[in-house]
């Protein structure tokens, strides 16, 4: 793999050099200070706080199968309790369960996520093969989905989980981040439902309790990394302001599209690039919300809190008592508007009072990118990391992110301390399949899953007018006789 690579002038200053603060990130410091204290490590990142997206202060949720990330809690020292909301009994307010088509569009979106479900136990995050010609996701919703409100679900859906539109993510690579994850049903409740069954976690407790860890390591901030150079012994890497750090192996603990936006010297190798699938034109952005109130406008209108609107893509919930936090999906030219239309929406469903909100505080990030299988291998002394990136277990998620960056120090440690590498580390990393404790589906169930309102009404004309053709032989049959 570096026999291509060639040979520096310079003697590196640093052993480990971690581009980006998010939690993949702050979780390979932790694990290389634990295994090697000696370590002479810098992490730069270019927002002004560390964290990521988990630097605004919130709440996060995590469910029980999340195991990588309930150990790294209990080592950081946090606990974590269930979600409580004394709502919870309410009616919902989704968009989804409003007009005449309501009860079919949900049904037939609950048949297409049960067929999705029932195939994904086949796909592995790692060790299948993606199929070269496969259509997108967004021929594969328009083709068994009927009615606009199940589309635009899933759609939205498909955005949320891969960063980009359907119709930019091949069905093999839906199914594998969805098959990561536990299922299809796992991720909605993650994005949309919110169940009293998650745990949750306070985010500036655990930014906190990670900064307290890795003190003594140089976190810069406002450092944007434009150029990595690679060679055989050691990698520099060069910021905007034309500074330049070399480091025995590098961490990019950043999504695939900002990997994309940097000057790799040698290029990439093509075994690292996901197969072509047509340029993104605009990126997406994720505004994360928080607005506090004197009571719950929602309660006394009847409802839950838990809200979705899918044009444009709006979802909230109740936080805590008299606190909503939520999320909206734009474009960035929709960014300087985004408090408006949130409070616009929420008023119109829950009453005037939500547009006058004792606080209200939003972050706004770009959506991470997934369109190709994890890359768990480096490319020599380049490390990949983030939850989209490199995850195999939940991936995009907080225990994605805890894995790719435990794998990451790992490989790091193999290049800078193979010494202190251990079998237990190894195990660490290993990809588990979150469906082998489920049994598989019998044949019976695919083939009703399969069962959508296109092939029922298709087969039920075909049987009609089977019927009518036999019909008309019977009859004709009798009159010659």
């Amino acid at each position: 793999m570096d026999q291509h690579l060639p040979f520096g002038t310079e003697q590196p200053e640093l052993d480990v050099v971690i581009v980006g603060s998010g939690l993949s990130a702050l979780t390979s410091a932790v694990k290389l200070l634990a295994k090697e204290t000696t370590l002479h490590i810098r992490i730069l990142d270019e927002n002004s706080r560390p964290g990521g997206q988990l630097a605004q202060n919130g709440i996060r949720f995590v469910d029980e199968e999340q195991h990588d990330m309930l150990n790294f809690m209990q080592d950081m020292q946090l606990s974590l309790q269930h979600r409580h909301n004394e709502n919870s009994q309410l009616r919902r307010c989704w968009d989804l369960d409003r007009g005449p088509t309501a009860q079919l569009a949900k049904f037939e979106l609950c048949r297409y996520i049960q067929m999705l479900d029932l195939r994904m136990g086949r796909f592995r995050a790692k060790r299948f093969k993606l199929r070269r010609r496969m259509p997108s996701m967004e021929r594969h919703i328009t083709q068994n989905l009927f009615f606009s409100k199940s589309r635009n679900f899933m759609r939205n859906l498909v955005e949320l989980i891969c960063g980009v539109h359907a119709r930019e993510v091949d069905y093999d690579v839906f199914m594998s981040v969805c098959s990561s994850c536990g299922g299809l049903v796992v991720l909605i409740d993650f994005y949309f439902n919110f169940p009293n069954t998650f745990l949750e976690l306070s985010t500036q407790q655990l930014i906190g309790s990670i900064l307290d860890k890795i003190e003594y390591i140089t976190i810069s901030q406002n450092v944007q990394v434009v150029k990595v150079q690679h060679f055989k012994d050691y990698v520099e890497l060069t910021d905007a302001q034309g500074e330049k750090y070399t480091a025995q192996a590098v961490i990019l603990a950043i999504p695939w599209n900002k990997v994309q936006q940097l000057e790799f010297e040698p290029p990439i190798p093509k075994d690292f690039c996901p197969p072509p699938k047509g340029k993104v034109k605009n990126s997406r952005l994720i505004t994360q919300f928080s607005l506090s109130y004197k009571k719950c406008h929602w309660a006394e209108a009847g409802f839950s809190g838990n809200f979705l609107s899918s044009k444009p893509l709006v979802c909230g919930h109740e936080c805590h008592q008299a606190t909503y936090c939520g999320y909206m999906v734009h474009s960035p030219e929709e960014e300087g508007s985004v408090q408006q239309t949130v409070l616009d929406l929420l008023s119109s469903q829950f009453g005037d009072g939500m547009r006058q909100p004792l606080q209200y505080q939003q972050s706004t990030a770009e959506l991470s990118m997934v369109r190709h299988k994890p890359l768990v291998t480096p490319w020599h002394r380049v490390i990949w990391s983030s939850s989209s990136t490199v995850g195999t277990n939940y991936r995009n998620l907080m225990g994605g992110a805890v894995q790719s960056g435990v794998r990451a120090a790992v490989n790091a440690l193999y290049v800078v301390r193979p010494q202190v590498v251990s079998w237990k580390d190894l195990l660490e990393v290993r990809e588990t399949n979150p469906y082998e404790r489920c049994s598989p589906p019998s044949r019976l169930s695919g083939l009703l899953s399969r069962l959508n309102l296109y092939n029922v009404t298709f087969y039920s004309f075909f049987l009609l007018g089977l019927i009518w053709l036999l019909k008309i032989g019977y009859c004709h049959s009798n009159l010659s006789s």
